[in-house]
């Protein structure tokens, strides 16, 4: 193989260089260009695939690292994501390797928090979330197994009731917005029943 040209992919990418050769144009990390001795000229076949194999690793994790300091992301979530940047499964299994070796990802964690976070979601509503974000069942099932839906049905209620008149409408849609969030009727009767609509005030 020959090398043409070495070129800095983009200001945003500067550890990022453009190789052009003979058989097509690849991007390898600068670390990878230094470690492989990667230069204008020839260069064997075999430790130059070698370098775009490691610097697809050293990208596709750097670019991970990124997404998560938004928020905390499940094993699902990182691997659908760089699926979409086309990275190969091979690349998506050594970042996952490397990211639990890092403890920077932890789908319990994540469930945990995401539970912490919700609370006006029915175990239900809960489960379903959960279940997307591609978390273990049995680690759901494990976290909401002592789950109050009644307690979250009621802060969902007030968080609902807040500043709305407590008239026969409101009574109707507070019903459907506890619907909507999966609870089931034993633990919506008990909450509208608490709540006097009749009433100046709705405690």
């Amino acid at each position: 193989m020959e090398v043409y040209a070495l070129k800095v992919k983009s200001n945003k990418n500067v550890n990022v260089f453009v190789v052009e050769t003979n058989i097509g144009d690849y991007q390898i990390h600068s670390d990878c260009i230094v470690k492989y001795g990667i230069k204008k000229g020839k260069v064997q076949d075999e430790l130059f695939f070698e370098a775009i194999e490691e610097s697809d690793r050293i990208v596709a994790f750097n670019l991970i690292a990124k997404y998560l300091s938004a928020s905390m992301k499940t094993e699902k979530q990182i691997k659908d994501y760089l699926y979409k940047k086309e990275y190969e499964t091979k690349t998506i299994k050594s970042v996952i390797e490397k990211l639990k070796d890092y403890n920077l990802i932890d789908d319990k964690a994540f469930a945990e928090n995401y539970i912490k976070s919700n609370p006006t979601f029915s175990a239900n509503k809960l489960k379903q979330k959960l279940y997307s974000f591609g978390v273990n069942k049995q680690i759901v099932d494990n976290l909401l197994c002592d789950f109050d839906d009644l307690e979250g049905c009621e802060t969902s209620a007030n968080k609902f009731l807040k500043n709305k008149p407590n008239d026969q409408k409101t009574k109707e849609k507070l019903i459907r917005h506890l619907i909507n969030k999966g609870y089931n009727w034993g633990a919506i009767g008990k909450v509208v029943q608490d709540c006097d609509f009749n009433a100046e005030v709705c405690e």
